[in-house]
């Protein structure tokens, strides 16, 4: 990859973490104006935006070990047996952050039994991404093994 290419990359890293703090920030009063104003909601804002703070921060460390991996490509490291580390932890974070957002949803429609379409979507979509990123993560660690194991038996054919 050209410099340009990098430094595109590092600056949508540097943007996208720049973004999640300034959510993370915004978030309490978010969780205020749209579940303060209900009875049934009110005293769930204040655990529904930790639980949404810690899902971003579950994405900023994905952010990070993206950043990690992207420094191990640079470094011509990729195909080692430490990228795995990087990959599980991204994988992790972002599977961990799913799971949380989808948990207010499902409480709201199985606990505290409110909630309409919107609410099922919401939970939908977040359990739907969660799949989606637990399978992905399970390819690309699955191809990262099988490259580290080709990698390791050109080595010892040269």
């Amino acid at each position: 990859m050209s410099r340009w290419s990098w430094r595109v990359l590092r600056a949508a890293l540097v943007a996208l973490l720049l973004g999640s703090l300034l959510l993370q920030v915004l978030l309490p009063m978010l969780a205020e104006e749209v579940g303060g104003g209900y009875t049934e909601t009110a005293h769930l804002v204040a655990p529904y935006a930790v639980t949404a703070i810690a899902a971003v921060a579950c994405l900023q460390v994905a952010l990070g070990a993206v950043w990690w991996l992207m420094a191990l490509v640079r470094r011509d490291e990729m195909l080692t047996p430490r990228a795995l580390r990087g990959v599980d932890v991204a994988g992790v974070a972002i599977v961990l952050a799913a799971a949380l957002a989808a948990s207010p949803p499902a409480h709201l429609l199985l606990g505290v039994d409110v909630g309409g379409p919107g609410v099922l979507i919401a939970f939908a979509a977040c359990a739907a991404g969660g799949v989606a990123a637990a399978l992905v993560w399970r390819a690309v660690r699955s191809q990262l093994v099988a490259a580290i194991a080709d990698r390791a038996q050109l080595a010892a054919v040269v």
